[in-house]
């Protein structure tokens, strides 16, 4: 279980690296300024929300392994 909650902490990290270092500087600034950017920024941080929601769903549904019955 903790190696799923690292990968995805890795993953949410990469994520962000590449989208603040590449992804807004280089193509969506540009093109749609400020705007572009807020929009960018909160799409970053729903994604990142909605992949940190998986950790606490998945340990819902799986729930403690001590209770069989």
């Amino acid at each position: 279980m903790k190696k799923k909650v690292i990968y995805r902490m890795i993953g949410i990290g990469l994520f962000h690296m590449v989208l603040y270092l590449y992804v807004v500087p280089f193509m969506i600034y540009p093109k749609f300024g400020d705007n572009g950017f807020k929009f960018a920024v909160a799409i970053a941080i729903l994604v990142s929300i909605a992949v940190l929601g998986t950790i606490f769903f998945d340990r819902k549904i799986k729930g403690d392994k001590n209770d069989r019955y």
